[in-house]
């Protein structure tokens, strides 16, 4: 696995303070760290913060999903803004980790064993709605036999459901 001289030399937050902060060109900071020692090109200096400014906008972009998505999902049951929170979260770690050009995790076992533990917490929360919507619509049969007040069942499916 190769691995950028950014990263080698332990400069990307570096690189990008230079960049961001003090506002100087690629071509700057590569005589800047050449002058200090560093064997380091303009292009690998571009990548680093070309990197950056990915991942910094892929950020806002989901950021700004999380937002819509529980905007959207005000008035929805909290089991329903869990599972739909999850979900986006499992496929943005999926679409992650297909994106990955180098490993570079201490341990892939732990990152598998994350993303198993990821998956699993969706699909009981899917279970678990799925379970809470069957028991409510027994007891909202039961409470029609027995003529109980509908709007006493609504409130106890609001309670449940939390909408």
């Amino acid at each position: 696995m190769r691995r950028s001289k950014a990263k080698l030399y332990d400069l990307v937050e570096r690189i990008i303070y230079l960049y961001e902060n003090e506002k100087m060109t690629i071509r700057d900071i590569e005589a800047l760290l050449r002058s200090e020692g560093y064997d380091i090109s303009k292009s690998s200096i571009h990548r680093t913060i070309k990197s950056y400014t990915e991942l910094a906008e892929e950020y806002k972009r989901t950021a700004e999903e999380t937002k819509a998505l529980i905007e959207a999902l005000r008035e929805q049951p909290a089991s329903y803004q869990m599972e739909a929170i999850l979900t986006m979260l499992v496929s943005k770690v999926f679409n992650f980790v297909r994106s990955i050009e180098e490993l570079e995790f201490e341990d892939p076992h732990e990152l598998v064993l994350a993303l198993n533990r990821l998956a699993s917490s969706v699909e009981k929360m899917q279970r678990y709605r799925e379970e809470l919507e069957a028991k409510m619509a027994k007891v909202e049969l039961e409470a029609k036999k027995r003529n109980i007040d509908k709007e006493f069942i609504e409130y106890v499916r609001k309670e449940i459901f939390g909408a």
